[in-house]
């Protein structure tokens, strides 16, 4: 039978304690049994520390081969070209509206194209180069540019000889696009339909306000699919050529008239310096 010793615990408060019974050889043996303890929990510290370590050791260790694995594969002197070349494509483009007639758009530069790009800012130069090509298209889709009919030009923008007397000289405000009658017609620029209908010697018309102050206009036409107030987008279907007004036979008449002033529509479809020569 093992020997115990009894403990008195005592309240100063209280009238009465709690007798309590321990094993005598652990009162004897208190020191060991404290520093077995707190080795105890020593080597415990320990083993979790180094468990913890080894497990984030881990972790990032993966996460730095992943890293280097990621980095090995990308060509920073290929994303370098890439982005000056989108820099310099941006910047063609605006160069090119700018002589086309039409406001400056303003272009940003990130600056990203030196030798000390930084591959960890990968997406800030995603973002930005996205948000420049969405607004060059936002702009682009606003203005007057490309065919409205896939026919031919049978009369240039200026003076040309009177069709219907072959005689003396009338002034041409704007192109005519050979085509048979049903042909469709397509907007050149997105913007609103401010007149649908018949306009004296054009026949049934149709006239789309743009942005830069400027319009296009659509005459001679056989159906008009579209109404005043109507937002169009650029490429949409507005109508069917025909030969309604003065017209001496089925073709689209086009003009761009810019601040009041009739342009000629011709350079707002070629991309040379120089207009195209039709014949």
């Amino acid at each position: 039978m093992k020997h115990k010793t009894s403990v008195l615990i005592v309240n100063s408060k209280a009238k009465s304690g709690k007798v309590f019974q321990v094993p005598t050889h652990i009162i004897v043996n208190w020191r060991k049994y404290a520093f077995f303890l707190v080795l105890l929990f020593i080597a415990f510290f320990f083993v979790s520390g180094f468990l913890i370590y080894q497990n984030t050791s881990r972790f990032y260790q993966e996460r730095l081969d992943r890293a280097n694995y990621v980095r090995s594969r990308i060509d920073l002197d290929k994303a370098l070209k890439s982005f000056a070349s989108i820099d310099s494509g941006v910047f063609r483009i605006n160069a090119l509206l700018q002589q086309k007639g039409f406001e400056k758009m303003k272009i940003d530069n990130m600056g990203g194209v030196s030798s000390s790009f930084d591959i960890t800012r990968i997406n800030a130069y995603a973002d930005f180069y996205q948000k420049q090509i969405w607004d060059l298209e936002n702009k682009l889709n606003t203005v007057p540019l490309g065919l409205p009919s896939g026919g031919e030009i049978t009369s240039s923008f200026g003076y040309r000889s009177n069709p219907f007397t072959r005689g003396g000289a009338e002034f041409h405000s704007g192109v005519d696009y050979r085509g048979h009658v049903g042909d469709s017609i397509k907007a050149t620029g997105s913007g609103i339909v401010i007149f649908a209908g018949f306009k004296a010697g054009y026949g049934r018309c149709i006239i789309i306000e743009h942005k830069n102050n400027m319009q296009t206009l659509y005459g001679h036409l056989r159906q008009i699919g579209v109404e005043k107030g109507e937002w169009v987008n650029s490429g949409q279907l507005i109508g069917l050529m025909g030969s309604s007004g003065r017209s001496t036979g089925p073709h689209l008449h086009y003009e761009i008239i810019e601040n009041g002033e009739y342009n000629d529509p011709e350079k707002f479809v070629s991309t040379d310096d120089e207009k195209e020569d039709y014949g």
